[in-house]
């Protein structure tokens, strides 16, 4: 409790804290060793501050220690998650992504949580489309080994959080809580699509990445605030492989699309996100499809089975013009049922 105390009052001179002064107060936290205003006043004062990597760092490191761990090794899998907290309640795209790639053949582990950002939330739409989502390890492991594709859903894997919901919920801002999903995902998944709400986080991410080992991921962030690639306008990318970082800048129309207006991709409620998602699925031209392509396209460079982007997005279309990522949408409903 006394080193809670002296940590919050080194935040509080504008200081930050080393990585495992970080993991020791949030494991505080999730232990229920401080009480929920020193919870609080943590998330305040990192929501005034901002996040160094050495604080998120220390906090991923910890939810990796108390995650449950999956039914199977997911090193080989690639995760499309984002932070959330852009406001713009699009449809569900980072969900139809990591269907798409998988119908391109990529071994996908989801983890997600419900809607934060969106009208509907990964968990929210893959429910809505059949699925069962709170599978637990031992069932984790059996989808992911027959389909290919497996939902992780955050609650289920990451208990440790319990503790600190009801202050980040009363507090109300974002915070280093606010960025650490996207990084504990309990497959320990080496490549990774992960889109963040603001660019000061996308130096702050690759960093991160890079310390934690990570093989091959994108760290995107679009036109307008977009946490994924966007399809109406410029992205900004941080590319992290095999210890480099690299940065650049990239346009739909490098891959010869048309940009289309983000005001299309709005939906204002979960049962319109789900609607159109199995409607583009089915085959259905729908303005999200460039941003669902195009997403997928990252995801297959990142999964390491395509070297370029126009290759990728190739391999995406014909994933889903083809019927090949509603198949795996499918076979994912049936074995969560199963």
């Amino acid at each position: 409790m006394e080193e809670v105390r002296e940590l919050l009052r080194k935040l509080a001179r504008g200081e930050s804290l080393t990585e495992d002064e970080s993991y020791r107060v949030v494991k505080a936290f999730v232990e229920n060793e401080a009480t929920p205003a020193q919870t609080g006043a943590f998330i305040m004062a990192t929501a005034l501050k901002g996040t160094t990597a050495d604080e998120l760092l220390g906090a991923v490191r910890l939810f990796r220690e108390k995650a449950l761990k999956p039914g199977f090794d997911g090193s080989s899998f690639v995760d499309t998650a984002g932070t959330g907290g852009d406001g713009l309640h699009t449809v569900n795209v980072s969900t139809l992504a990591a269907l798409v790639a998988a119908g391109a053949g990529a071994k996908v582990a989801k983890h997600g949580n419900r809607s934060v950002s969106s009208r509907s939330g990964s968990a929210d739409l893959l429910e809505a489309l059949g699925a069962r989502v709170e599978l637990m390890p031992e069932e984790a492991g059996r989808v992911a080994r027959e389909v290919g594709f497996v939902f992780l859903f955050a609650p289920v894997y990451h208990p440790a959080m319990k503790s600190i919901a009801p202050a980040r919920k009363e507090v109300g801002v974002r915070s280093l809580f606010n960025l650490v999903g996207p990084l504990v995902n309990p497959a320990g998944v080496k490549r990774q699509l992960i889109g963040v709400y603001a660019p000061e986080l996308l130096e702050l991410f690759a960093e991160v990445l890079t310390r934690l080992g990570v093989e091959r991921a994108f760290v995107v962030h679009g036109e307008e605030g977009l946490d994924e690639v966007s399809p109406s306008g410029p992205t900004r990318v941080v590319k992290v492989e095999g210890g480099r970082v690299e940065s650049f800048t990239f346009r739909p129309q490098e891959l010869g699309l048309e940009p289309v207006e983000l005001e299309k991709l709005r939906v204002s409620s979960s049962q319109e996100s789900a609607e159109r998602a199995l409607a583009l699925l089915e085959g259905r031209e729908l303005p999200e499809k460039s941003a669902v392509l195009l997403n997928a396209s990252f995801a297959l460079v990142a999964a390491g089975l395509a070297g370029e982007l126009k290759e990728a997005y190739e391999m995406a279309r014909a994933s889903l013009e083809e019927g090949k990522a509603l198949k795996v949408l499918k076979a994912f409903v049936e074995a969560t049922r199963s």
